[in-house]
């Protein structure tokens, strides 16, 4: 006659794993190491897609970039800071002109700054100085960025050693528009001539950042950030075969958090490292230092904004984990105490009842 087996022995039937020596022991713990190391190197992977993607899109591509252009154009304090290095280049240029009779000292440079101020804030406010502005960046973009890169996706030729400022533009329309004004003004042509001097680009209006050596670091940014697809879905990958692999699935969390807020953390290390590297140059002055450090501080305030979800959200992942797995240690061991007790507690019943009989 067939055994008629209790609920409780079917429960027990059910739940057991046909395969105890790949889930229990030493070999089940392994199991749920790498998949959470394999969880770490996956969710970081899939971030570092995400942070090679922004970059691809805001600073790799022209279009991109040129939003940081329009941003910069209406910066208020940029505007000012140029008028006053306009200033103050144009009146030393004039001290060196044969002005005749005409002494350019005291009253009369006081005088002519306000007047030069007052030119440079007219062209500031044009529509002259969005064009020129536009065509500086962008040209600057395609020195630095465009020509960024080694392997054939990128096809370029590789990034200056330093970084290259194209101020030509903004320079020459300053000088002609304060000629122009001062031609009227006073009667005299000028040749004020800014372009030649070299804290303003020199003749071909490139200003150099010597010792910024931004050169390697362009050169590798364009090289990855076309490989963002690859490091995305090999991360999700990663990610699916560490859920599949683990025992106890809560430790998969605390990789893919963890690996989450490491990436984070180093990709924003890097950007500040390359920006004080940049900064730090001592060719880097005056309004040419403003508009790299605002350029910075927009690409910065851009990536911060793409990868703070991704660092909150790895949080709250690593510690939902790290809840779930302190939740079924605390389980197991009142369970395991409890068995016990209950066994205990028959065994002593079973001892006293052999004693009375």
């Amino acid at each position: 006659m067939p055994r008629h087996r209790s609920p409780e022995a079917l429960l027990l039937g059910f739940n057991r794993n046909p395969h105890p020596r790949l889930s229990g022991g030493w070999i089940g713990r392994l199991r749920t190491v790498m998949a959470c190391v394999l969880a770490l190197v996956g969710a970081a992977a899939v971030v570092t897609g995400v942070t090679l993607q922004w970059l691809q899109n805001s600073v790799v591509e022209r279009d991109g970039f040129a939003r940081i252009s329009e941003e910069l154009v209406q910066d208020q304090a940029l505007q000012d800071e140029l008028v006053d290095t306009a200033v103050t280049q144009a009146s030393q240029a004039i001290q060196q002109q044969d002005l005749g009779a005409i002494p350019f000292s005291g009253t009369v440079k006081d005088m002519a700054d306000r007047r030069i101020s007052d030119y440079i804030r007219e062209y500031v406010e044009s529509d002259q100085y969005v064009d020129d502005w536009n065509s500086m960046l962008l040209t600057t973009h395609e020195l630095n960025i465009e020509s960024a890169g080694s392997t054939p996706e990128t096809s370029g030729d590789g990034a200056p050693e330093d970084l290259e400022l194209y101020v030509g533009p903004v320079v020459d329309s300053i000088g002609a528009h304060i000629e122009d004004r001062l031609q009227s003004l006073i009667g005299i042509r000028l040749n004020l001539d800014l372009g030649e001097q070299e804290a303003l680009g020199g003749p071909d209006g490139i200003l150099v950042v010597r010792d910024s050596a931004t050169g390697p670091a362009f050169d590798a940014l364009a090289d990855l950030a076309v490989k963002a697809p690859l490091f995305t879905w090999s991360g999700v990958a990663g990610l699916l075969i560490a859920v599949l692999m683990a025992r106890h699935r809560e430790w998969t969390l605390v990789g893919a958090g963890a690996g989450a807020v490491i990436a984070v953390v180093v990709a924003n290390r890097a950007a500040d490292a390359l920006t004080a590297d940049v900064l730090a140059s001592p060719d880097l002055q005056d309004v040419g230092r403003s508009v790299v450090d605002r350029v910075f501080q927009i690409l910065l305030a851009g990536m911060d904004a793409t990868l703070n979800p991704w660092l909150w959200g790895g949080v709250v992942v690593a510690v939902i984990g790290l809840l779930l797995a302190a939740t079924r240690v605390l389980w197991r061991s009142g369970s395991r105490d409890g068995w016990e007790a209950a066994h205990g507690a028959t065994d002593a019943q079973r001892r006293r009842r052999v004693v009375e009989v």
